[in-house]
């Protein structure tokens, strides 16, 4: 058995037996399986052949009742936020949507299901998440589950090129260059934080990450992710404020550095230019998003309430795109617009209710960081900058790809909600905390 695969199931043992002691521990678990997920990668088959994904959700579950039981009536320290109204109304329309709507049930129960399930996600990832430490344990072990692809991919050579873009490694949901990229451009700005406020340890893994992770994302050769990257070094820059501008600069120079390594590669440049190009001097690629968004348009004007989930890909796209195109020859494909995405599948109540859900989300980690600015907490401060930007920058990159959906959309807003909560008050330290009025007396 090879050395990585005895470190993935050592490290899975021990998060595992953690976990009973803080729910937080399996959400390390559950990253873990995502991010070197077995069936990914080279030693895949080296390890006993189950379903990872489902046992570490399963365990989540568990530790978050366990410890929910264990904290007894009087805890009150997780209470539902506009978010989680916002995901269980979204729930219940994608429901209704699948038994009365859905054009074909059977091919949207998968998408409905796992709706179901990444709301679920969204509420254990939250719940498992205390306090400040548990907080950077979670965006810990997002940041080692990057590092490990960087890893693979930059030292190892993992993956394979397809016109210039890398394919054939990553994550589930994340195996494609562009889904790959999405998700490496969150993980940036939540390395980033780490950079920031966190110890030495997690200092050290951000700063071994960050490189990596970049290198991924531009051998991913996405323009959206491009854009997305851009759009993330403007926002932080723009929201900072106060004392935390500096800070805020020095990063900015550093994306700037990353920007100027990314318009190094010709192909990149040369790509990003064609999506503002005439039609005459568009690629494939950026001709025909337009005419997938054109069929994904007549389709929500046909079916503005939601055909279900897939209904695009899988059943109805093939009819609009040659509607469109005026052409048999076309493949069924996805419609690479997360927005229209959500439209077509549940509805535009569907849609309205899922950015409802990130904006509540987004909405009250900028509260806590007007908070944590105003009292001087810088820290603290460009912390909720860098999560919000993670969700900027993955809001942008949905409108070039199906990602609005993902699983990662739910961790950002999870994690987002946890800020709002958890630093919305200064960080007791050993030397502030009172003295006893034992001692006090003596």
């Amino acid at each position: 058995m090879s050395f990585t695969a005895i470190v993935w199931l050592l490290s899975g043992a021990a998060f595992i037996l953690l976990s009973f002691k803080r729910p937080v521990w399996a959400v390390a678990w559950y990253m873990e399986t995502f991010f070197a997920a077995p069936q990914n990668w080279w030693w895949g088959d080296q390890v006993p052949s189950i379903r990872y994904a489902l046992w570490a959700g399963i365990l989540l579950l568990f530790a978050v009742v366990f410890y929910r039981a264990s904290a007894g009536p009087g805890d009150d320290s997780h209470k539902l936020s506009g978010a989680h109204k916002a995901g269980i109304l979204m729930a219940i329309n994608a429901t209704l949507v699948h038994l009365l709507l859905a054009v074909d049930r059977d091919i949207s129960l998968d998408t409905y299901v796992e709706l179901l399930k990444y709301v679920l996600l969204f509420c254990l990832i939250w719940y498992s998440i205390n306090d400040r430490k548990d907080f950077r344990t979670a965006l810990m072990a997002i940041a080692v589950g990057a590092f490990y692809i960087g890893w693979e991919v930059t030292i190892n050579e993992r993956g394979d090129f397809s016109g210039s873009r890398l394919e054939g490694v990553g994550a589930p949901g994340a195996d494609a260059s562009n889904s790959l990229a999405n998700l490496m451009l969150v993980c940036l700005p939540i390395i980033s934080s780490l950079l920031i406020d966190g110890k030495k340890r997690h200092k050290v893994v951000a700063v071994m990450a960050a490189p990596l992770v970049l290198n991924v994302l531009l051998l991913c050769n996405s323009r959206g992710a491009f854009l997305g990257l851009v759009g993330t070094g403007v926002t932080f820059l723009l929201i900072a404020r106060g004392k935390t501008r500096k800070r805020a600069l020095q990063a900015f120079a550093l994306g700037s550095l990353a920007l100027f390594l990314l318009l190094g590669d010709p192909k990149i440049l040369d790509r990003f230019t064609t999506t503002f190009s005439g039609s005459e001097e568009r690629d494939n690629s950026a001709e025909s998003r337009l005419l997938f968004w054109q069929a994904g348009g007549q389709m929500l004007s046909d079916y503005p309430l939601g055909a279900g989930g897939g209904s695009f890909k899988y059943n109805l796209g093939i009819r609009y795109q040659r509607q469109v195109a005026g052409d048999d020859n076309v493949t069924d494909r996805a419609l690479h617009q997360g927005y229209l995405t959500e439209a077509t599948d549940w509805g535009i109540q569907g849609l309205l209710l899922k950015l409802a859900m990130f904006f509540l989300a987004f909405r009250a980690a900028f509260r806590t960081e007007e908070i944590c600015r105003k009292e001087g907490r810088v820290n603290d401060a460009l912390t909720g900058l860098c999560i919000m930007t993670a969700g900027i920058g993955l809001a942008i990159h949905c409108f070039f790809g199906d990602f609005l959906a993902s699983e990662w959309t739910y961790w950002i807003m999870a994690l987002l909600v946890r800020y709002s909560e958890v630093y919305k008050i200064p960080e007791v330290k050993a030397e502030d905390e009172p003295v006893p009025a034992a001692i006090v007396a003596a």
